[in-house]
């Protein structure tokens, strides 16, 4: 009993440690967002701002969302302990996801307009749908809906003479931009959350159906199979994820590539420099296939190597995981402060390489002020806020 005890909470010591680390590699997907109005532009084309620009596309783009999702998916069984979606549970639930709503929109519209939550919260009660589909069902549609974000990611008219069609076009007009991004940083509070507004309009709510939902809703279904097949939580033998890792990275490695070599030929800047200006077809479509296969790999070999990590840096990295919620918010509070108040005339100016200096200091804040908040609390603060808005009376 004491083993079993013993392995059950290093499964869950092991999801901390995976849930940290994509928080981390989050950060690095998003830099480029919360800095600036678009991830492919260098301004200045050299060594090392076009080194950082490849890594970000070969290394940390896409890599970590698919992790958050599959983590999101396996937590509905994890909430639900034993005794499945009963009505108690799915009241819970759905005040659950409603408050994570609002921390969205709250996110969305004060801090950072892309944020992630939005999605989340309206994904959250379509996986009781599922919660007791079979494995292979799971993994089907999972797979389904993902292959619908890449076809609308590659061919957008398919969506726009689709769902776009049906839903939007006919009565949304987003109206005259206020402002662009740059202007609103530099001018006041209020410039910026009237310009978060209207960007907002597009971003969260009419692009739901376009490739948000997709994506999430498919990792999520994916990570409840694998949280059932016991993939997720660690455990298979190492001989599972070593083969996971080969297979997937195989798979994953030439369209990754191939998907580079696309976005180098269309960049103004860095296609100049590196000497490769040709314009590949199916550069989109390439590039997130392979991201996608990718995330399996990085998912594989988190679990290789969590073994092996020492106990101080799992002391370190398990504390991030465990306030993933309030450290992703604070990722947008940081570069809000850095951008709107500090120095306001350097959005969108800086390149990659300055990006991820700015990246390792929020990495030490949170590797650090995360441990330290959970020596005296057990909860991050939005964490428990979220927990104690969502229990009922009785449980509090």
């Amino acid at each position: 009993m004491n083993n079993l005890v013993s392995k059950r909470k290093e499964r869950i010591q092991s999801l901390d440690f995976i849930r940290g680390v994509a928080v981390l590699g989050m950060l690095v997907a998003n830099v480029p967002w919360h800095a600036g109005t678009s991830m492919s532009r260098v301004y200045d084309a050299d060594f090392s701002s076009a080194v950082a620009w490849l890594g970000q596309y070969l290394i940390f783009d896409q890599r970590f969302m698919p992790l958050f999702c599959m983590l999101f998916g396996a937590s509905i069984y994890l909430l639900a302990g034993g005794d499945g979606p009963t009505r108690q549970f799915n009241r819970y639930f759905f005040r659950r996801m409603s408050i994570l709503l609002a921390f969205g929109i709250a996110h969305a519209y004060l801090l950072w307009p892309g944020d992630i939550l939005i999605t989340y919260a309206v994904c959250g009660p379509l996986l009781l749908l599922f919660f007791r589909s079979p494995i292979w069902f799971l993994l089907t549609v999972g797979t389904l809906f993902k292959g619908m974000d890449l076809a609308f990611g590659e061919w957008p008219h398919l969506y726009t003479a689709s769902l776009e069609r049906l839903l939007f076009s006919w009565w949304v007009d987003y109206g005259e931009a206020p402002s662009n991004a740059v202007t609103a940083y530099a001018g006041s509070y209020s410039d910026l959350l009237t310009y978060n507004a209207w960007r907002n309009q597009f971003l969260q709510w009419t692009a739901l159906p376009y490739f948000r939902v997709w994506n999430a809703l498919g990792f999520m279904l994916i990570g409840m199979a694998l949280f059932r097949s016991g993939v997720l939580q660690g455990n298979c033998s190492r001989h599972f994820y070593r083969k996971m890792a080969f297979v997937s990275f195989t798979i994953a490695l030439p369209l990754v590539v191939y998907g580079i070599f696309a976005r180098v030929g269309v960049n103004s800047s860095v296609g100049p420099f590196l000497g490769f200006t040709t314009d590949l077809p199916l550069q989109n479509i390439t590039f997130r296939t392979g991201t996608a296969a990718m995330s399996f790999t990085v998912l594989a070999v988190l679990h290789l190597t969590y073994p092996k990590v020492s106990e101080r840096m799992k002391k370190m990295i398990e504390p991030v995981g465990k306030m993933a919620l309030s450290n992703y918010i604070f990722h947008s509070v940081f570069f809000l402060l850095l951008f709107h108040v500090a120095i306001p005339n350097r959005f969108d100016t800086l390149d990659h390489d300055t990006l991820f200096m700015l990246v390792i200091i929020v990495w030490a804040i949170q590797l650090f002020g995360s441990r330290l908040w959970l020596k005296h609390l057990k909860q991050g603060p939005l964490e428990a806020a979220w927990r104690h808005l969502a229990a009922r009376k009785t449980d509090r």
